[in-house]
């Protein structure tokens, strides 16, 4: 029977004083943004999307180009202190289920009051509108982790939140849409008739599951006459990857203070920022010590959503209805219409620019996963860690599986560590659906229990 788990290394000292500015440290530069006619889009266009320092930092203007390291406000670190530093585990109850000789760990960023990595940058989004005077976010959700995050961000700066959930997820999974409630935002279902591209959708199938695309370009219209309020993006910007990289940080000292060197890092990628953000300190080591040994790292989208691994490099639109601004990036196209999968965090038509580059460069290897083999690595995670990972943490979970399979047939024992996005507790309805549960025999189903058997 395997016993419980520890994390193996203190959580106790403070969080980082800087985001690490992977993208002043690339080879290669970032490719900038576009307007539909091909033209970079300026500081004034952007800032009346985000909020002006979230623009500042998309176009990696002033310090934001060279700089390799940002300090983080101290507001922002405060309210990172309420659940950073997160633990950092090994899964020996995992190892040992798998009889693999190597060590797997993982970095759990599920505790805090959203359950997922999220809050790593909706607290500094939430902060840079606040402190700019504006009184309201926008923004999309799939399966609720961003919103919620958002929301309760929001909610500790003092502004108004409005989100665009996926019309599937916002019916699916609505203890998410409670606690965004809860913080007080108010939550659409996303097409809505709240905008003309949302009643569009709705007009020609008035039960059309939604998109995130659909979702961000809803955001984008419900904006264009509200000049108090701007867009949050959770994923496809590079600034929440910059803020993401609190992880990668307390990751290397985590690392450090036990001696392990990772030979597999995993991450699930929907946009790619908690990928980003997790390996981000290693990448940078790659840039700078390209002779040195490297690690492998593996970024794992849905096998129903193969962006990485069957998508295009080029330039698109990050919504639905072309009125973001184009960036570059792997990407099935705005009009993918995905399906109904139950990790709704991955159900996205593209992948943020940063992890797009890399992926392009041969930096970072490209895998998928299908749902059913998600639901059975959760599942398995549960029973021999005692978490319920996210249906899209369940993907690199899945991942993992994988490369201990290929290991072991080769005789290899790597250390493999892994991002822990987010926990699964409020998605158990998808959990019942893809493991078949509800058709379980119930107690009455069953053969009677002899009494003489209690007595």
């Amino acid at each position: 029977m395997t016993s419980i788990q520890r994390p193996v290394v203190e959580t106790t000292a403070d969080v980082p004083e800087n985001w690490l500015n992977i993208a002043a440290q690339l080879p290669d530069r970032l490719p900038g943004l576009q307007r539909a006619d091909g033209q970079p889009v300026t500081h004034a266009e952007l800032a009346q999307l985000y909020s002006t320092e979230c623009a500042r930092i998309e176009l990696l203007a002033d310090h934001y180009s060279h700089d390799h390291t940002i300090p983080i406000p101290p507001p922002v670190r405060q309210e990172y202190r309420k659940y950073r530093p997160t633990p950092f585990c090994r899964a020996k109850g995992l190892e040992e289920r798998l009889g693999f000789s190597g060590r797997i760990y993982f970095k759990r960023e599920d505790c805090n009051p959203t359950g997922s990595h999220k809050p790593n940058t909706a607290i500094p989004q939430a902060y840079y509108a606040s402190f700019q005077g504006l009184s309201e976010l926008v923004t999309d959700t799939g399966a609720g982790q961003w919103g919620t995050a958002l929301a309760w961000a929001c909610h500790n700066m003092g502004l108004r939140c409005t989100v665009f959930m996926t019309r599937d997820s916002f019916l699916s999974k609505p203890y998410r849409r409670y606690m965004m409630e809860l913080c007080g935002a108010k939550v659409i279902a996303s097409p809505s008739n709240v905008t003309a591209h949302g009643r569009t959708l709705l007009e020609a199938n008035a039960s059309h599951c939604g998109s995130l695309g659909i979702g961000m370009g809803e955001a984008m219209e419900y904006l264009a006459d509200r000049t108090e309020a701007r867009l949050a993006l959770g994923c496809m910007s590079y600034y929440a990857a910059l803020h993401q990289t609190v992880i990668g940080q307390e990751l290397v000292g985590q690392l450090g203070r036990e001696a392990i060197v990772p030979d597999i890092l995993i991450g699930c990628v929907g946009g790619g920022s908690n990928f980003v953000g997790f390996a981000a300190p290693f990448l940078v080591n790659v840039f700078t010590h390209p002779d040195l040994p490297r690690p492998q790292f593996v970024a794992v989208e849905s096998a129903n959503v193969p962006v990485l691994t069957q998508g295009r490099y080029e330039y698109e639109h990050a919504d639905a209805f072309a009125l973001t601004p184009r960036v570059k990036m792997y990407t099935l196209g705005r009009d993918f219409l995905p399906p109904e999968i139950h990790a709704g965090g991955l159900r996205y038509h593209g992948k943020t620019p940063i992890l797009s580059l890399l992926v392009n460069k041969g930096l970072v290897s490209p895998a998928a996963i299908s749902q059913e083999k998600a639901f059975h690595a959760g599942k398995l995670f549960f029973e021999t860690e005692g978490i319920l990972p996210a249906p899209e943490s369940s993907h690199a979970i899945a991942q993992v599986l994988v490369e201990v399979e290929i290991a072991m047939h080769h005789g290899r024992t790597p250390t493999i560590v892994f991002c822990l996005s987010g926990h699964g507790y409020l998605d158990l309805e998808g959990y019942a659906r893809a493991l078949d549960l509800d058709s379980a025999p119930c107690r009455s189903d069953l053969e009677p229990v002899a009494t003489d058997r209690l007595r």
